[in-house]
């Protein structure tokens, strides 16, 4: 068995990943036909509380803020919680006012013909739509913040901000590379025994493959989620998956960010890429005006919502990493074989983009964006307008479509939408998987793809990246004080060094312009 594990930490995170495993249950059959994914890659086989119903959960762990949850609960029907129901005696319980479970999720749980539909309002948490069961284990909070979709959606103490009845002080945002490693050495200590999650959490799902295939890690890099998924990445790698395939997805926001979240964002990078076999920047807001020119002018798309932008991201990474769960051996990569495709054989390891085409205009989903967001002035600007040469290094697609689709045609889009020509005669490494399995749009995805069609997905890598990190070093240098200050610009060049390709201006990287 080659099984993956899937590990997501906030709330976006969480959406993204709601997504992609509602895409893996559609994948079920249940007659006699085989599916040509394989489902022991990304779930498991167990037995519930009763010690006789047959279960069949997902391989992931999924980190939140208190509150983060919505209506969904550690226990469920399958697991219920053995200690509370053992408990003799007078028990006092103390809740908090629990958020009622979606009309959507009522219509599962009664077995209705009919789902109730779904809309922004009614996906404010990524429980309003979880098609499946998860195991108590994948569940894990910060008990110590809290998230609330409108009132608190980058996080808060719990008991700070207005919000609470006799609290007058200033709400403190769960913002900030430190916070997020401060957060995670307090709940992962000797002292706090029942909160190790990467003891008594990660060990256990690591312990019931047969052989690990890779790990997907899914983080928000521009806020504290950004320490916390560092530091725990980095104790992984130390006592559990030294060598292991890692894919770390990046969640970006493509809005201004002050100087917090953009120091969150270099630390992140800095941090991430080392312990990453690869580090893939997907962009949580997609620009409104490729939306318009993506999307026909009756569909509408809420960029302000989480279900539709982490559903929009979700038909990029599902498909991208499709190949990994197929039993097809024609159509079928390893985590090793797909990461070392789009990283140039392991030199390059951050990712510059993701394109995504379903029937329309080609949509950019990702890529590291220049860090100064705002805070450029005038000679900054000019600098980064100077000629920036862009040479593509490698380029890795998939074409689905639907069953019986000829391979003739998949090749046809798959030469008009991700030129690999021109990546060849740039001398980079192209390859693709061309999948006769349409992009899965179960009720609880959002209805603004076509229903049948081709689907276009890649991932490059090019020159482009080594500005980018130019301009993290450049914010570095003006904005960063301290001692960590010149660590982290060697850090930044030692990644940039990758992307060099012939002779350019690297004066937009020069400190003392």
């Amino acid at each position: 068995m080659r099984e993956i594990l899937h590990l997501s930490f906030s709330a976006a995170a969480n959406h993204l990943s709601t997504h992609f495993f509602n895409a893996q249950e559609s994948y079920f059959t249940y007659d006699n036909t085989i599916s040509p994914v394989d489902h022991n890659i990304t779930f498991r086989s167990g037995l519930a509380v009763d010690r006789s119903t047959e279960t069949f959960t997902a391989r992931c762990l999924l980190w939140d803020l208190k509150g983060g949850y919505g209506s969904l609960t550690k226990y469920n029907t399958l697991y219920e919680n053995e200690e509370e129901s053992s408990t003799t005696g007078n028990v006092v319980r103390i809740e908090e006012p629990r958020v009622p479970k979606s009309a959507y999720i009522e219509s599962l749980d009664e077995n209705a013909e009919h789902v109730a539909k779904l809309d922004p309002s009614t996906t404010l948490y990524w429980s309003d739509y979880c098609n499946i069961f998860h195991h108590p284990r994948s569940l894990l909070q910060l008990s110590t913040w809290e998230y609330h979709p409108v009132d608190a959606p980058r996080g808060r103490a719990r008991g700070s901000g207005s919000s609470h009845p006799g609290s007058s002080g200033k709400v403190r945002e769960f913002k900030g590379y430190d916070i997020g490693v401060n957060e995670f050495h307090d709940r992962n200590n000797a002292d706090n025994a029942g909160e190790l999650s990467l003891e008594t959490h990660f060990r256990t799902i690591l312990e019931e493959c047969d052989l690990l295939a890779g790990i997907n890690v899914i983080t928000d890099i521009d806020s504290a989620w950004g320490g916390f998924t560092a530091e725990a990445l980095s104790e992984l790698r130390d006592e559990y998956i030294p060598k292991s395939t890692v894919l770390l997805w990046g969640l970006e926001d493509n809005g201004t960010l002050d100087r917090i979240d953009q120091y969150s964002r270099i630390r992140t990078v800095a941090a991430l890429t080392p312990l990453s076999t690869a580090y893939i920047p997907l962009c949580v807001t997609p620009d409104t005006t490729s939306l318009f020119n993506f999307f026909s002018a009756d569909v509408g798309f809420d960029a302000s919502s989480l279900w539709h932008t982490t559903g929009l991201l979700n038909a990029a990474f599902e498909s991208i990493t499709l190949p990994t769960r197929l039993r097809n051996s024609t159509s079928r990569a390893s985590m090793d074989a797909l990461a070392a495709e789009i990283t140039s054989l392991g030199s390059r390891k951050i990712i510059g983009g993701i394109e995504l085409a379903v029937g329309h205009a080609i949509l950019q989903l990702g890529g590291t964006n220049s860090i100064n967001n705002g805070h450029q002035d005038r000679l900054s600007q000019i600098k980064a307008a100077k000629s920036r040469v862009n040479h593509a290094f490698s380029k890795f697609g998939v074409v689905r479509d639907l069953p019986g689709s000829r391979n003739e045609s998949m090749e046809q889009i798959w030469e008009e939408y991700a030129k690999p020509m021109d990546v060849r005669n740039e001398g980079g490494l192209v390859d693709r998987r061309l999948i006769s399995l349409g992009y899965p749009t179960p009720p609880s995805y959002p209805p603004y793809l076509p229903e049948s069609g081709p689907l276009y997905s890649s991932m490059y890598s090019t020159s482009i990246t080594k500005y980018q990190l130019a301009d993290m070093k450049y914010f570095t240098s003006r904005y960063v004080r301290g001692d960590d200050r010149e660590e982290l610009k060697d850090e930044l060049d030692n990644l940039s060094s990758e992307y060099q390709f012939g002779w350019s201006d690297d004066s937009s990287g020069d400190d003392n312009e």
